[in-house]
């Protein structure tokens, strides 16, 4: 018998916070599917109140008229027969999934709040909702794939955890030993990822046997709600691009070509396309930094950074690059294709590891590059300083990207640089091993 395994993950503190405020937005808790979403806020339910209720707007459409739009003086009453809950309840967490098959879900949070009991609202998605206001509406929170950090705890080798953080604190070398132990954790971690089927799989198994059949299976249920979500023309679109994803990331250079999608292709045909994989976080994505904006924050300060997500369609960031969700999902894919893993196949498997832990740590994602000279592969803004990021597949870490980006942009100082080599910070590079990318 499988057994479902209890996975800790991190932002139920964030969502513990908000218990604790005092002024209260309804969450919006969004994430790509098999993320976890709904297990997540259960287990918070189950954690810290006494009761809650749980209204799932695909399956159960019919309840948005019998439980609010005919009886919306009454609601609380109404709550509580139709879920049995007991009269003593003070607080109870309210939960609707898929909300954006919500006929009107701003008239139940409007209700909702006004309540004594019932205004503590988490609503999920796997999509944004088209809704102007929807930034004032919603607390947004966004759950990703389990994180190394999270995989650690998850497989009973947290004890590694703090190992980690202090070493990243001081950039000492971990002793030899243990840095092997995490490097090979970490290549585990590659194939099996962090989405919680496969980690489940793996748990409960002991064995990588099984989890490529797991990512397929995820995959499925990923097109399978495209399909339903759009018509046949826009299906198609989102399918053939979807799949071209691993055949961009194998490239030497890995920024989106449309001709990889079919011949003909071309960004006005599948613009929308794109955009629908990254709005339901099943793609990542990351644009190229220009040096009239890397000047503009290096020299005066002042951020170049536009809020993401970006409009892939915007004429003025035609070069990016797209990630998969999960490292574990582009592993197996690349795997059932290709008999070996070559070095620039890596590249793309770590270059995808790393956008997956900037993006989950809230740092919108660049690069840069400059003719055939250098190219940085993240740019991140942490602390009001620029910072480039560069991705190694293992620990040879000369190149002069990082020098020649420096002496361009004379007054950005610090750098990463991300690899298999053990910690260290000389001449203002701080190196990080793989293991340690979630604690940038």
């Amino acid at each position: 018998m499988v057994k479902e395994i209890e996975l800790k993950r991190k932002l139920i503190n964030k969502l513990l916070d908000w218990k604790e405020s005092f002024h209260k937005k309804p969450i919006l808790l969004t994430g790509g599917r098999g993320v976890g979403k709904t297990f997540l806020v259960y287990d918070f339910a189950k954690s810290f109140y006494t009761e809650y209720v749980y209204i799932n707007f695909e399956r159960e459409p019919f309840l948005y008229d019998l439980l609010f739009k005919n009886n919306p003086s009454q609601i609380e009453n109404v709550l509580r027969d139709y879920f049995h809950l007991s009269d003593s309840s003070d607080l109870v967490l309210v939960i609707l999934d898929e909300i954006t098959k919500c006929p009107d879900f701003k008239f139940i949070f409007d209700l909702l709040l006004n309540t004594v009991t019932f205004n503590h609202v988490i609503a999920i998605s796997s999509f944004l909702p088209d809704e102007s206001e929807s930034n004032r509406m919603f607390y947004p929170l966004q759950l990703f794939p389990l994180d190394f950090e999270e995989f650690l705890i998850a497989t009973g080798n947290e004890w590694y955890i703090d190992v980690i953080k202090v070493h990243f604190k001081t950039n000492a070398k971990i002793p030899d030993i243990v840095h092997h132990e995490l490097l090979s954790l970490f290549e585990l971690y590659m194939q099996i990822g962090g989405m919680p089927l496969a980690v489940n799989e793996y748990i409960n198994t002991g064995t990588t046997l099984n989890i490529s059949q797991q990512h397929r299976i995820l995959l499925g249920s990923y097109l399978n709600e495209v399909y339903k979500d759009n018509t046949e023309g826009d299906f198609l679109k989102i399918s053939q691009a979807f799949n071209t994803i691993d055949k961009q990331l194998i490239k030497e250079n890995r920024k989106f070509q449309y001709k990889l999608i079919r011949k003909g292709a071309t960004q006005t045909l599948y613009s929308n396309a794109l955009q629908y994989i990254i709005n339901t976080g099943y793609g990542v994505s990351c644009y190229k930094l220009g040096d009239e904006s890397v000047n503009c924050f290096a020299q005066n300060n002042k951020s170049p950074f536009i809020q993401l997500p970006l409009p892939i369609n915007d004429y003025t960031h035609l070069n990016f690059k797209l990630y998969m969700l999960d490292i574990g999902i582009l592993y197996s894919t690349l795997k059932t294709q290709y008999a070996q893993i070559t070095d620039q196949y890596r590249k793309g498997l770590i270059e995808n590891y790393v956008a997956q832990c900037l993006t989950a740590n809230g740092y919108p994602l660049y690069f840069w590059e400059s003719d055939s000279q250098a190219k940085i592969d993240f740019i991140i803004n942490r602390g009001r300083q620029l910072i480039p990021v560069e991705v190694k597949i293992n620990d040879n870490t000369r190149s002069r990207n990082v020098s020649i980006f420096r002496t361009k942009f004379q007054s950005v100082t610090e750098s990463i640089k991300i690899s298999s080599r053990n910690f260290e910070y000389v001449n203002h590079i701080k190196y990080v091993p793989f293991y340690a990318v979630f604690f940038i």
